[in-house]
């Protein structure tokens, strides 16, 4: 596990944490917050997402700027990975559907067609008439 997962895992788990108690203490509040309980605490587990991912993308940003190697690799991992999905997904589709069929091939030999030639008697091709 690299130090960034840690890191952010640990800041996710906190702020989550923080914004659980917040939520806590504001439903055992009385009075004047009563009728805003479920709205507040989730502003404030929101607003405790949304710091906690913009710390986040700037632990990631410096990680960008001083490894762009790994970021092109790790872009190109999350593209093979996407292509992938989307190949599971069609093959699904293509199995839910009866696109593919489960079954024997069988090899048919070729007809001579010099030898049985089908006369059709009322073309006027090669006649002299």
């Amino acid at each position: 596990m690299s130090r960034l997962t840690v890191i952010t895992d640990r800041a996710l788990e906190r702020a989550l944490d923080l914004a659980s108690s917040a939520g806590d203490g504001l439903k055992h509040a009385g009075g004047s917050l009563r009728h805003l309980g479920p709205q507040a605490t989730d502003w404030i587990k929101t607003g405790a997402a949304l710091g906690a991912v913009k710390t986040g993308s700037k632990v990631a940003a410096k990680v960008v700027r001083r490894n762009p190697a790994v970021t092109i690799a790790a872009a190109a991992v999350g593209v093979g990975l996407l292509g992938y999905a989307l190949y599971r997904k069609q093959q699904k589709k293509k199995l839910a559907s009866g696109g593919v069929v489960d079954g024997q091939a069988q090899r048919i030999s070729a007809r001579n067609r010099r030898t049985s030639t089908v006369v059709d008697e009322h073309s006027d091709i090669g006649s002299d008439a």
